[in-house]
């Protein structure tokens, strides 16, 4: 099985940013928060790429939270459409 390549959201001026509180912060809780669902969590590990996943994250890192949500599905389907040749 081949390994997905990383993909990194692009920043953008309209961006979001939040502390990270152990114990507390959850990507699911923020992506509700900032996206009005809880799925979308992979999309704000994927603008925070020095994480692997939320148990990485120490207390009190400022995380980027791409938004709005639109511009990210945009972006995200951007990339894999050129990662997959379609």
């Amino acid at each position: 099985m081949d390994l997905m390549p990383f993909i990194k959201i692009p920043e953008a001026p309209t961006d979001k940013f939040e502390n990270w509180h152990s114990g507390f912060s959850r990507l699911d809780k923020i992506s509700q928060k900032y996206y009005g669902s809880p799925i979308y969590g992979f999309f704000i590990l994927l603008a925070n790429p020095e994480h692997l996943n939320e148990w990485d994250i120490t207390d009190n890192t400022t995380i980027r939270i791409p938004f709005p949500l639109s511009r990210v599905k945009e972006d995200y389907e951007a990339i894999m459409e050129k990662m997959v040749g379609t």
